[in-house]
């Protein structure tokens, strides 16, 4: 068995095969650099393509000639890229350690999507160093989910303040994302989710239903969700998609969603449906979109959770469209809809989730077995990939560093091996933080064991926006130790404190975790019951809140949406 040196660096993924030297290459001899294409190159690096291997496989040697790299295509060489990044980084004086590794991918998909749409749009200076992280742990597509946040021409009054994407943004976008080895690929709704649109009486003729009512999340909508799935429906998207999909020219594929149409049957579809049968007719509108796409050159994908209500429906579907089987709860069906999709002989991907949403830190444990058992269905029935998505469900008051330990554990498992949670602190403090005292990313992960809940809404979340008798009630029922939360929530913050993180926005993460803190403990004030009789102490510790809230939204985001999430926050001091 091979001696591993207890100094040996750590990689994240885990390669299939890695053996270290005890000697080591001289800087002189050990740079590199990365040329246009994003690939390595330097004096004393030879990369070569070597057809015998798959396309993102690869190969490396470090010795006393250099730094060989041999890859089966381009996906291969950027993968190596980033692994020799990740040992660059671990390297001290002596050079780089010797080594032979040889890898590849159990999954050829390793997605993150990203909502854009709950309020949220970051700075293209945030997404840039995002996609440099994707890149660093060998994610290769990323989708931005888009509802209303593009520029459409003739349609400003739906996005005019929501500060959307624009065509020269996306084209840059592309152009970091071509360079890092990941595939840009839109993503957006066309039957649910269309809210941002329906709202308006321009566009009331497009709704399946009138509003308000209530979702199946036990939500009050304001306004119409889902379209009438007609011609009309169709041209509209058609002209959306007009502008929008040839942003995406490195790409022949297209997210078109599809999921949650909570109202298809119960309005102006009602008797269609009934006459049809309500999965007929939604099928009959997936094909209609997927011809659209076709128009553009586009392969599509869409979220499977309608057809999985009732799986025989998947057969109406072509094999080039590719459904994707999502689910966030512990309990969600991963094994039983992948073995059918198997049995069926589709490609198909999985999409776990960060668990940050509805949250002030994250529901850690939650989305780390959520993740572990996606992606473990996934290659154990040959789906072709896995997607992580990252929502911004309650107005998107999560940190933005909280999913941090879900992308760089979502890497690995999808990769290879499932890591450790010590394995994927590790990595982050190295990689991510340059945090030499380890504690930040033990604090993002304590920050998610707050709360303990393994669904998707936060005791805390719900607490700090209740009205004072929801709050009572919400307490009563809870059955949990108030203190307990806060002192778990404190101690995420004594370990941020203590920590060191020397990335460039790492003072922004600690205040990240610094307010998510606050917010927690301002809710278990509110469910002891201490603002009952402490209003202006509420009102100042509220009033503190916000204004750090929103500067730091704008440290990270642009100020389109930050209006609408912190109207949550400010509406608070009118309720007490």
């Amino acid at each position: 068995m091979q001696e591993i040196p207890q100094d040996a660096p750590i990689l994240l993924p885990q390669p299939k095969s890695v053996r270290w030297g005890m000697d080591f290459l001289p800087w002189e001899k050990a740079e590199f650099k990365i040329d246009i294409d994003g690939l390595p190159t330097g004096d004393f690096l030879d990369l070569k393509f070597d057809e015998s291997l798959a396309a993102q496989q690869y190969r490396i040697s470090v010795c006393e000639k250099g730094i060989e790299v041999r890859a089966g295509a381009e996906a291969g060489a950027k993968a190596a890229l980033q692994t020799l990044r990740q040992i660059g980084m671990q390297s001290d004086e002596r050079g780089f350690r010797f080594v032979e590794i040889s890898d590849e991918p159990d999954l050829p998909v390793r997605g993150f999507m990203l909502d854009i749409s709950r309020c949220k749009v970051p700075k293209m200076s945030e997404l840039s160093r995002l996609i440099d992280m994707l890149a660093l742990f060998k994610y290769n597509r990323l989708e931005l989910y888009t509802e209303h946040t593009y520029a459409f021409e003739g349609h400003e009054l739906v996005w005019g303040d929501s500060s959307p994407l624009t065509k020269a943004a996306i084209k840059k976008l592309s152009q970091i994302c071509r360079t890092a080895g990941i595939e840009l690929v839109p993503n957006m709704n066309g039957l649910g989710h269309m809210e941002r649109w329906l709202r308006y009486p321009k566009y009331a003729y497009l709704a399946e239903s009138k509003a308000p009512f209530v979702d199946p999340l036990g939500t009050v909508r304001k306004y119409p969700t889902t379209l009438y799935p007609d011609q009309k429906a169709l041209d509209f998207m058609d002209s959306l998609y007009a502008q929008f999909l040839p942003n995406f020219g490195d790409t022949n594929l297209f997210n078109i969603g599809g999921d949650e149409p909570w109202e298809l049957g119960m309005g102006r579809s009602k008797e269609r449906c009934e006459k049809e049968g309500k999965y007929n007719v939604y099928v009959k509108h997936l094909l209609g979109l997927r011809d659209l796409a076709a128009k553009y050159g586009k392969k599509v994908c869409f979220w499977a959770d309608v057809i999985m209500q009732s799986p025989e429906y998947s057969k109406l579907l072509p094999p080039d469209m590719t459904p994707i089987l999502w689910g966030y709860y512990l309990d969600h069906p991963y094994e039983e809809q992948c073995e059918y999709m198997k049995n069926l002989g589709r490609n198909f991907l999985v999409a776990p989730g960060t668990s940050t949403w509805n949250s002030f830190g994250s529901r850690w444990d939650c989305a780390y077995k959520n993740i572990d058992t996606a992606c473990r269905c996934a290659k154990k029935y040959g789906a072709r990939g896995m997607i992580l998505t990252q929502w911004g469900d309650g107005g998107n008051h999560q940190p933005w560093c909280a999913m941090y330990p879900a992308i760089v554990h979502a890497a690995a498992c999808a990769w290879g091996e499932t890591p450790t949670e010590e394995r994927v602190c590790e990595a982050l403090d190295k990689f991510v933080f340059l945090d030499a005292t380890g504690d930040f990313s033990r604090a993002l992960c304590a920050l998610g064991r707050v709360d303990p809940v393994q669904k998707l809404f936060c005791f805390y979340h719900k607490m700090f926006f209740a009205t004072p008798e929801d709050a009572e009630k919400l307490a009563a029922q809870s059955g949990y130790d108030f203190g307990a939360i806060e002192s778990i929530a404190d101690f995420a913050f004594a370990l941020s404190e203590h920590s060191y993180p020397r990335c460039p926005d790492g003072g922004l993460c600690k205040a990240e975790v610094s307010l998510g803190v606050q917010m927690i403990k301002w809710a278990m004030r509110k469910a002891r019951g201490d603002f009952a009789t402490e209003s202006e102490d509420q009102q100042k510790s509220l009033k503190l809140i916000v204004g750090q809230y929103e500067n730091l939204w704008l440290e990270r985001a642009a100020i389109g949406g930050l209006a609408e999430s912190s109207l949550k926050i400010r509406q608070l001091a009118d309720v007490f």
